[in-house]
């Protein structure tokens, strides 16, 4: 009942008679009557109402099939689900219409017989459970209606902020669900310390499930900058473990109330599809989390799904967003990732300038697939003060063209302050494009 597409077709398919014992037929009479007049799905609280209209007698038969189907809440791999039930419809139309023309090619009805087949195999194909985006317009406002009203009661509609109040502002409130939002820097530019900081913001802030794919390094390395993001704790003390009692106590406290959010995932294979990515979440779902946002780090390291060995790095990298792209739309979820940016001239370190587009390494086209891309800046002497220049650059289709300074503690990983603020970014010069 939690896809509502799915529902609504599932239900002219499946009878209280398919299952396989009364009780289950009779929650699913529930469910099915429930959705006919709410269109949402049944939570635990009506299904404990129906039970309690019934007759002692049957509550108590249908007490083991109605608690098991609380505890297990939603299920945690539709996708088999679906399957299962496709394979289960076609099989039981054919056997339907096996049967009926049957009947009628005995009775001498041989072309009425034929008839029933060839409707039975164009309803056949026609049985599909995967989500397909048509909108037929006028017919459908109401369900765009509720769900719209529906969205407003999470005050955030699933977007995640970005940590800079004026970037959000730029960017209708920054990462939305099935967008690819993606920074780029040169190399040891605190692209991985930005992307942790995003999910530090998606679950402190949010509350959202988060994973974070690391496709080079180690998954207890960011394990550690997260734990020093949250508690404030010198990176350094963190990885010896000599976090603070104090600080301890209360990153203990806070890591309680976030528990099942956040999932620190490994892939140092070098030949990481998007495949992989999504084999992961597939499996994630099995285990009962649902990821509503993604941090890929980083987007360069991809492989395309399709390319084989004579693909070249950009047909690689731009194949690889091209994949990411379509797994964070079918997800419906945000990601942020990063890129590398072309290798410094001599002193691009010592003199301040802004990374723009042109600067992304190896495939400019991948500016094209992701949502919103921007630059992260700084000299040596902005990293000593703990200084870091946000670029950005462009969201959708839009130019948004702003720089902001941030601060940048790299001793405790924290990156994105509320105390951001706009300045005009320097006009790019010849010597650094």
């Amino acid at each position: 009942m939690v896809d509502e597409s799915f529902c609504s077709k599932a239900l002219q398919y499946i009878e209280p008679q398919h299952f396989t014992n009364e009780a289950l037929g009779w929650v699913f009479t529930t469910l099915a009557a429930y959705w006919q007049v709410y269109s949402m799905r049944l939570t635990d609280m009506p299904l404990r109402d129906a039970v309690r209209k019934l007759s002692p007698e049957r509550a108590l038969r249908y007490a083991h099939e109605v608690e098991l189907i609380i505890a297990l809440g939603e299920v945690p791999e539709a996708d088999y689900v679906k399957n299962e039930l496709r394979d289960f419809a076609q099989r039981a139309v054919f056997a339907g219409a096996h049967e009926d023309a049957a009947r009628l090619f005995n009775e001498g009805k041989v072309s009425a017989s034929y008839d029933v087949m060839a409707r039975a195999q164009e309803r056949i194909a026609d049985i599909r459970f995967d989500s397909v985006d048509r909108i037929w317009l006028f017919d459908e406002l109401p369900e765009r209606q509720r769900e719209r009203v529906r969205a407003q009661l999470d005050p955030q509609n699933g977007v995640v902020t970005t940590g800079i109040p004026l970037l959000d502002r730029a960017t209708d409130g920054g990462v939305h669900p099935g967008e690819v939002w993606v920074v780029f820097a040169y190399a040891k530019r605190c692209k991985t310390t930005w992307l942790i900081n995003q999910g530090f913001n998606a679950t402190r802030v949010h509350h959202l499930p988060t994973v974070h794919f690391v496709l080079e390094g180690k998954g207890r390395q960011i394990a550690a900058r997260y734990d020093a993001c949250f508690s404030q704790e010198l990176y350094s003390k963190v990885k010896r473990g000599e976090i603070q009692t104090q600080l301890y106590t209360q990153l203990a406290q806070e890591y309680e109330t976030l528990r099942r959010l956040l999932v620190i995932r490994t892939l140092n294979d070098w030949d990481v599809t998007i495949l992989d990515i999504d084999a992961e979440l597939h499996y994630l779902r099995t285990q009962g989390f649902f990821p509503k946002f993604g941090v890929l780090d980083y987007m360069d390291l991809g492989r395309m799904r399709d390319g084989g060995k004579g693909a070249s790095e950009t047909q690689h990298q731009v194949g690889f967003a091209r994949d990411h792209k379509r797994l964070a739309n079918k997800t419906d979820t945000g990601w942020w990732s990063a890129w590398q940016a072309q290798r410094p001239k001599i002193g691009a370190h010592e003199k301040e300038h802004v990374l723009m587009s042109s600067n992304v390494a190896d495939a400019y086209a991948k500016v094209r697939i992701v949502d919103a891309f921007g630059s992260l800046n700084a000299t040596d002497e902005e990293l000593a003060n703990g200084e870091m220049r946000v670029f950005f650059e462009s969201h959708r289709d839009s130019p948004v063209n702003q720089l902001y300074t941030v601060t940048n503690d790299l001793s405790r990983m924290r990156m994105i302050t509320s105390s951001a603020v706009y300045v005009p970014p320097a006009p790019p010069t010849n010597e650094f494009e």
